[in-house]
């Protein structure tokens, strides 16, 4: 429908230019002519190159005016050849080598023709897909070296000491290597014949400590290898990257664009998101096969389990990602020492640990900025530490008796105290709260019960919440609860004994 709108509309213009008489009229029309072909062109700039290339040809020749046809090819020519999308100057050659370059339709003048012709040239040769065009090049001991002849991908970046545009990409293109570590070879091609000036530059740039990136100093003073017409360098810095096939896949490129193209190509695939309902009942159904005691070190013994099926014995690395973020997502949903346990565990060993697997944005975005959250939170009020000196209104149960009052968490004087943060309608804090409950009593009743035994100050946060937001603020600051009930256990001066306790397995 678009095509034939358009073909409808630079017939009608072809009819009014080949009537009108009057210049300016016919200057109008063409500037429409242009304002439209951009507006079409820009819409299919997606599409594959060869479809742009068949829009180009059917919009050309649906032109029945000579004038009217020379102006949209041009501008078809004109647009492709500044379009700034990687690639589609492949369209600008098309246009020339099929309308202008036998003379079939005459560029405005000389001049335009002869740039056109100089574009192609120098272009068509390393063009997006292509094998890269081979060339041998002498390193800085006159050794020949064989441009992307190692199987690895490969950035050819070509330049000039003197040019400023190249001293600033220099710069940004040693500190993208310098800090991605891109498992490619550099070759650093110098595009003049100065030895003095090259071999000045070639021991002060790209001096790498990444190991993984490899650097070549190139040249070619007498240029016998045809790098200008090979990759089109009429001016400098000039960058392509090409793939281990060598097929080039980038191609007049910055720094900026070349590491975001290198980290999409190089980087593995990521899963699309992790803590999924199902990946949450395949793990109830691994640790209910325990039934229902489970330790630290069971929790772990998975998890380094997934790590060894998956990476050394299949290779997998997505695998390991898939099942191992689920792991992160799934054990924090969990309440006991056991789960908390087993969390810092995955969290240090299988993913702050392995810098290797977890290095994309994505990684960084899904899986290690939710990790390093739920390690602070582990980190929160430790054991060994004192407990946060913060006044909180709650009820506290001892053998001598049960009292609401507001005491600061540092002034708890029983010989250990149990403090359960908890909230309304939750089932589980009410089990543990009646443990509590007959913890005391048991004590009451074997006649142990000592004025500074065991005590239980009771939290409710959802009555904190409503009467104090700020003490409210302060407690969620200072511990971990993301899941509730929340257990500590402090002694008479205050030292915390342990937390994400459980007092019905005391």
């Amino acid at each position: 429908m678009r095509r034939g709108l358009l073909h409808l509309f630079l017939c009608c213009t072809a009819a009014v230019l080949s009537i009108s008489s009057a210049a300016a009229e016919a200057d109008s029309s063409v500037t429409g002519i242009d304002e439209k072909l951009k507006e079409y062109l820009s819409a299919i700039r997606t599409e594959p190159v060869n479809v742009q290339c068949g829009e180009a040809d059917f919009l050309i020749s649906a032109c029945t005016d000579s004038l009217v046809r020379q102006n949209v090819a041009e501008s078809i020519f004109r647009y492709y050849l500044s379009s700034g999308v990687m690639g589609l100057e492949a369209v600008a050659i098309h246009v020339y080598d099929r309308w202008f370059r036998d003379g079939t339709i005459k560029m405005g003048s000389p001049e335009e023709s002869l740039a056109a012709r100089i574009f192609s040239e120098f272009n068509r040769q390393s063009l997006i897909g292509m094998k890269a065009p081979g060339m041998s090049l002498r390193d800085t001991s006159g050794n020949t070296v064989t441009v992307c002849g190692t199987g690895r991908w490969s950035i050819l970046y070509f330049y000039d000491t003197g040019c400023p545009a190249c001293i600033a990409e220099t710069a940004m293109l040693e500190n993208i290597l310098e800090n991605d570590n891109f498992d490619a070879d550099l070759y650093a091609i110098y595009t003049q014949d100065n030895k003095e000036k090259w071999t000045e530059w070639t021991s002060a740039h790209f001096r790498l400590s990444a190991g993984n990136t490899r650097v070549f100093h190139l040249w070619d003073p007498d240029m016998s290898s045809g790098f200008q017409m090979k990759y089109g360098i009429l001016e400098t810095p000039r960058i392509f990257l090409v793939d281990p096939d060598g097929i080039i896949c980038g191609r007049g490129l910055d720094s900026a664009a070349l590491e975001e193209l290198l980290g999409r190509l190089l980087s593995p695939p990521s899963p699309e998101y992790y803590g999924s309902e199902a990946s949450a009942r395949f793990y109830d159904r691994v640790f209910a096969a325990d039934g229902g005691s489970i330790s630290c070190g069971d929790i772990t013994g998975i998890a380094d389990h997934i790590a060894e099926r998956t990476l050394e014995d299949a290779h997998d690395t997505l695998l390991f990602k898939q099942m191992t973020g689920d792991l992160l997502y799934y054990l924090p949903t969990k309440r006991g020492r056991e789960y908390r346990c087993a969390e810092e565990y995955l969290i240090k060993r299988h993913i702050l640990g392995r810098g290797d697997i977890w290095h994309t944005p994505d990684d960084s975005l899904k899986v290690i900025g939710f990790a390093e959250i739920n390690m602070e939170l582990l980190g929160r009020a430790a054991a060994g530490s004192r407990i946060p000196d913060i006044k909180v209104r709650g009820t506290l149960k001892s053998a001598s008796g049960t009292k609401v009052r507001e005491i600061s968490l540092r002034k708890l004087r029983n010989d250990r105290t149990f403090i359960i943060f908890h909230t309304a309608g939750c089932e589980i804090c009410r089990g543990e709260i009646a443990a509590a409950d007959s913890l005391i009593a048991a004590e009451r009743m074997s006649g142990k019960g000592r004025p500074r035994g065991t005590g239980v100050f009771l939290v409710d946060m959802d009555e904190i919440a409503g009467s104090c937001p700020e003490t409210a603020s302060l407690l969620l600051d200072a511990f971990d609860l993301t899941v509730l009930p929340y257990i500590t256990e402090v002694d008479r001066k205050g030292i915390i004994r342990g937390k994400y306790m459980s007092l019905r397995n005391l």
